[in-house]
């Protein structure tokens, strides 16, 4: 067998099978790994003329067959810094694995989100992972895919609906535990940036953190928390550490809603002439990638997205397998991680 040329038409089935002197039927037997009652002489002889001819099965001819078009779909709702895209580095590995291809769309509101679904349902995925903010959104319309809609997994979102597989983040357990370092470093005076009144985990960490100080026997100041709304702008960032640094007593350390307001914070303290953490302890929130190169390097309390990203897939591969499976809803750890911008007091 010779390859063909360039310009050659298209290689279908039919020229395999020609090529390896069997049925079409035996091909797609193959193709489709039904080869119990193939010998491994007719076997290699349409592998090797697969490779021969360059031949690519058809995924929509696959799919009008098996009713499936090994595609998952993710739906990222937030790409403006690299804290979601990390999730790539973990589910495209797995689904290319599983020998799935990947289809991401991006989606900032609900709007934006009901159309990248309607285009994967077009699509005819096999699954849809939700990769989400703890934005409170009308998540009915979820609901009414449930009759049609391939299996999904949703990850970090506000939602009360309890037919999806979900994972969660522990948000106030996180605070918590930067309530605890602190503490064993001496610091008696935490503050707390806290974020965006739309997000469920804003109100978490402000849990978090009023249940760390009582699990202290520290008092909770409303002086002592201000505004970190880091869907607002660096220059509101920058007003609200400027009033904790005026208050009296002066905070020891400071807890920032996430790591870019994190980032202003501590330029703000080293503008005003304080030394990190010698005078003041900086901690922010996610992990951001740049965390580790800011100068001093950001304490931090984790986002655990890659690891979320890693059980999704898993869960949501799970669930294509065996969609009568029970429910799961899982709750991750948001681990402290701590680096040069905290310490004692």
């Amino acid at each position: 067998m010779s390859k063909p040329s360039s310009n050659s038409k298209r290689v279908t089935i039919k020229d395999v099978a020609q090529a390896a002197g069997v049925s079409v039927t035996t091909v797609s037997n193959a193709l489709n790994q039904r080869t119990e009652a193939m010998t491994q002489e007719t076997l290699q002889r349409i592998q090797d003329a697969i490779q021969v001819l360059n031949y690519r099965p058809s995924s929509v001819a696959r799919s009008l067959v098996t009713n499936q078009t090994a595609t998952i779909g993710l739906i990222i709702s937030e790409i403006e810094t690299p804290l979601f895209l990390q999730a790539l580095s973990v589910i495209e590995p797995a689904v290319r694995a599983a020998d799935y291809s990947l289809i991401y769309c991006t989606a900032r509101s609900l709007d934006d989100e009901q159309q990248a679904v309607n285009l994967l349902l077009e699509k005819r995925v096999d699954g849809i992972i939700f990769l989400s903010t703890s934005v409170y959104l009308d998540d009915d319309y979820l609901l009414d895919l449930l009759p049609t809609a391939p299996p999904i997994v949703i990850i970090n979102r506000t939602i009360s609906h309890l037919e999806f597989d979900q994972i969660h983040w522990d948000n106030s357990g996180g605070t918590i535990s930067a309530i605890d370092y602190l503490v064993e470093q001496g610091h008696q005076c935490i503050a707390f940036m806290r974020g965006p009144d739309t997000r469920r985990s804003s109100e978490e960490r402000l849990a978090g953190y009023r249940l760390g100080l009582q699990k202290h026997g520290l008092a909770y100041w409303d002086e002592c928390v201000v505004t970190g709304d880091y869907e607002t702008t660096a220059a509101d960032w920058e007003r609200a550490t400027l009033a904790l640094l005026a208050a009296t007593p002066r905070p020891t350390a400071i807890l920032a809603s996430n790591d870019i307001v994190a980032s202003v914070v501590l330029r703000t303290v080293q503008r005003a002439g304080l030394r990190i953490p010698a005078d003041i302890s900086i901690i922010g929130n996610d992990n951001q990638p740049f965390s580790i190169y800011s100068n001093p390097a950001l304490t931090t309390v984790e986002a655990p997205v890659i690891e979320s990203g890693r059980q999704a897939i898993t869960m949501l591969l799970n669930r294509m397998a065996d969609g009568n499976a029970d429910v799961k809803r899982i709750t991750l750890p948001c681990p402290l991680i701590i680096r040069e911008s905290s310490g004692t007091i």
